[in-house]
């Protein structure tokens, strides 16, 4: 019986540690009727811009630093961020991310989060000091956005009153606060703001809108600014006005320019990213990209694309997997193609979960959707399972996954939140020798019982949230 028990741990360990690393291939989610016309039209003009790039060049080569969003130590989750059981999320979630091969995280901590008169400062600087701790600890870049948070929306917890200050003491409490989170935090990469058009709606502020009245703030903040080892940017998104990129490249002292990629609507939006960079390198500054995902939107609309619900619960179907990956892969090409430094995709709960459409999460309103979709991720961090969609990510960051002009158009993957059992795919030697191991590994722990140590149990809210940046 004993021996029965060895070797029934040991297939199953083997099972668990070739499907673990190995992804198996699974049937693609079927595209619901309602939205095949819009996943046909993003396909296309993804398709059409990976043709471009691929008269560009044939040879994708700068090592780009692949970030994710740490979605667990967002600011727009306000007080949830003091809660006993969040840091032990942050921490799964930066395993998960280091073990996918991910090399940075980018955090928005946005205005007022970290000012001196926020209630509960000193317990948000203690969060965020560990958090950047376990940052560096993995070897990983931090990346901070202090733009301004989603206060008095139903992304955020965070309320804040901006009709009760100026301008120019809003500027002067935000310099106040990215000096303090330079000091405390000591990030890689500093962001003051990607995105003027949602800074002026989410603050009401007129100035965010005028290029030059952006980069003024820009170089307010940056005049006799410590720096130290930090290198700061601002920028503007692939949607907005290219004016933007130009005055910030021009006339401040940023050491990058940023944008941001969620819209694609025709070839020409993605051609913006390249526009950007050739900017930013005309003025001696590079390109970070930390924010992108692909909105599932075929029309610019009139007001911010940051304020949508509606656009946002379309991301948590499992049906967009292959489209999110072919997005990422192109995000990707270009920047080893353009010399992008830095890339950071926004919805990395995406990597643990999605939600399967059907008839019940089809009419689901935005905040059920994205609450069923952080258990779903959530209970998939606890078990170390990624979806396809992160495995693939986790491929190009380890360069497993070759990018060439086809290599977007030929993928045959899925699904979802692992919910469907998956196909039983053919194993390589290497995936058994690692079982193999693994094997061994366990026969020794069943035996030496002493050495067994029981996950532990941790409140799944803590380990995925959804929120915007």
């Amino acid at each position: 019986m004993k021996r029965l028990i060895i070797l029934a741990a040991f297939l199953l360990t083997l099972s668990v540690g070739m499907s673990r690393f190995f992804p198996s291939a699974s049937a693609q989610a079927p595209v619901p009727a309602e939205y095949q016309q819009l996943y046909s039209t993003l396909k296309g003009t993804l398709d059409s811009y990976n043709a471009y790039l691929a008269t560009l060049s044939s040879q994708a080569s700068y090592p780009v630093i692949f970030g994710a969003e740490l979605l667990p130590a967002n600011g727009n989750r306000g007080t949830q961020l003091l809660a006993p059981t969040t840091m032990q999320g942050v921490i799964v979630n930066l395993n998960a991310l280091r073990e996918l091969g991910v090399q940075g995280v980018t955090i928005a901590i946005g205005f007022p989060l970290y000012t001196s008169t926020f209630p509960n400062h000193d317990e948000y600087v203690q969060f965020y000091e560990q958090v950047a701790q376990e940052v560096r600890k993995r070897g990983m870049k931090l990346d901070i956005e202090s733009a301004v948070a989603f206060a008095n929306t139903q992304f955020s917890t965070i309320t804040f009153n901006y009709a009760g200050i100026t301008f120019d003491e809003f500027e002067a409490q935000v310099r106040q606060m990215v000096t303090a989170i330079l000091q405390d935090l000591q990030p890689d990469y500093l962001n003051l703001g990607a995105e003027p058009d949602t800074m002026a709606k989410l603050t009401g502020f007129q100035e965010f809108r005028s290029p030059t009245q952006f980069a003024a703030y820009v170089n307010f903040i940056l005049d006799g600014f410590p720096r130290g080892n930090t290198k700061i940017g601002a920028g503007v998104g692939t949607w907005g006005n290219l004016g933007y990129a130009q005055t910030l490249a021009n006339s401040t002292a940023l050491d990058f320019i940023d944008t941001h990629v969620y819209p694609i609507v025709g070839t020409a939006s993605l051609q913006q990213i390249i526009t950007i960079n050739n900017i930013a390198k005309q003025h001696g500054k590079w390109l970070n990209l930390d924010e992108a995902w692909l909105s599932k939107v075929d029309t610019l609309q009139p007001t911010s694309i940051a304020d949508n619900a509606e656009n946002f619960r379309k991301d948590v179907y499992s049906f967009w997997a292959p489209l999110d990956q072919e997005f990422m892969g192109t995000i990707v090409k270009t920047a080893q193609l353009e010399g992008i430094q830095y890339i950071s995709p926004f919805w990395s709960t995406y990597f643990f979960g999605y939600v399967d459409y059907d008839q019940n999460t089809s009419t689901m309103s935005y905040n059920d959707l994205t609450t069923l979709d952080n258990r779903i991720a959530a209970q998939n961090l606890q078990a170390d399972t990624f979806t396809t969609t992160g495995r693939f990510y986790g491929s190009l960051a380890t360069g497993t996954t070759l990018l060439t002009s086809t290599t977007t158009q030929e993928m045959q993957s899925s699904t979802s939140s692992t919910s469907k059992k998956p196909a039983i795919p053919a194993f390589p030697i290497e995936a058994i020798l690692i079982g193999v191991v693994v094997g061994v590994v366990a026969i020794v722990l069943l035996r030496r019982r002493s050495a067994w140590i029981p996950k532990a149990k941790i409140k799944l809210d803590s380990l995925a949230c959804v929120a915007v940046g």
